[in-house]
């Protein structure tokens, strides 16, 4: 247990914060083909959610680059 908690900032990056705060709060969203997303309950961009991500090497994406559709996300 790393005792960490994830988060992601105002430009979408995700980092790990040693005590929870409204940037650790993700909003999970189940969608029809049963896959889980997780978007920021604080951040938007554009009107946008963003959502946690990686790509195919396990780097994480910028929340504002993210879609729900991708693959990654």
């Amino acid at each position: 247990e790393s005792e960490y908690y994830l988060a992601m900032n105002k430009e979408g990056k995700l980092y790990a914060k040693k005590e929870c705060n409204e940037d650790c709060n993700f909003k999970e969203l189940i969608l029809e083909n049963h896959y889980n997303t997780y978007a920021s309950a604080k951040w938007t961009h554009s009107g946008g959610e963003m959502f946690v991500a990686l790509n195919q090497k396990g780097v994480p994406v910028r929340g504002k680059k993210t879609k729900k559709e991708q693959k990654t996300a």
